[in-house]
């Protein structure tokens, strides 16, 4: 059964306090790429007007805000978004409680985008009309980055497949010993092309980068097959 967004919501609302300790991880190999994550954020949308979906505590949004022109990050959550409130930044950023499915920015308002650790939580027949409405709202050449994490055994709770469902989930217990099933996608590179391929013009490998723990997938947006934005 498909969690809801008011589900994940809740998950999120309860793990806030404690969502930032897993960038804290000492692992050398997760260090060495939040630290590149960082820099091609940075090198992509410096100067950009950027929309930020998803933006949960805020980690992502500080990072970028040492580059961007300027950051409207949402979120559905408003616990999370009240700690990334908290946080001081480099740049004028403000938050607005944003249904990422259904974004109420008019088309073209931006000509960067930014979303980390979402699309793994997006069920896979969801996933064309997400990209379709967070490419409407931005530019025609506005820069993208998306990125998420890549499966790694034993990390992060027990993943969990179900018959005849194409998603995979992972069973998460949190520190006050709350316990959920949440959508948890993982993506190949091959399928990552495939995915946006269908909606950038020119969009392919060289586009993706695959790490150990990250990947991310940075594009200028053209318009595609099923795309319709701007105008």
């Amino acid at each position: 059964m498909e969690m809801t967004m008011s589900e994940l919501v809740d998950y999120y609302r309860k793990r806030a306090v404690e969502y930032e300790e897993i960038y804290e991880w000492r692992d050398p190999s997760r260090q060495e790429e939040q630290e590149l994550l960082e820099t091609a954020i940075k090198a992509a949308l410096g100067g950009r007007r950027v929309l930020e979906v998803a933006c949960g505590t805020g980690y992502w949004t500080r990072v970028l805000s040492e580059a961007a022109e300027s950051i409207v990050a949402t979120d559905l959550g408003e616990e999370v978004m009240e700690l990334a409130k908290s946080k001081e930044y480099g740049c004028p950023v403000s938050f607005r409680k944003e249904d990422a499915y259904r974004l109420s920015f008019d088309d073209g308002s931006y000509d960067g985008g930014l979303a980390f650790s979402w699309l793994s939580h997006v069920p896979r027949h969801k996933i064309d009309g997400f990209l379709r409405g967070f490419h409407r709202v931005l530019q025609e050449g506005a820069r993208i980055i998306i990125a998420d994490n890549i499966y790694i055994p034993g990390v992060g709770g027990e993943l969990i497949r179900r018959e005849g469902d194409e998603n995979t989930y992972k069973h998460r217990t949190l520190k006050d010993g709350s316990e959920f099933v949440i959508v948890k996608n993982y993506f190949s590179p091959q399928e990552l092309t495939d995915i946006f391929a269908g909606h950038v013009e020119g969009f392919t490998e060289e586009n993706v980068f695959y790490g150990r723990c990250f990947w991310y997938v940075d594009y200028e947006l053209r318009k595609g097959r099923g795309d319709s934005y701007g105008g």
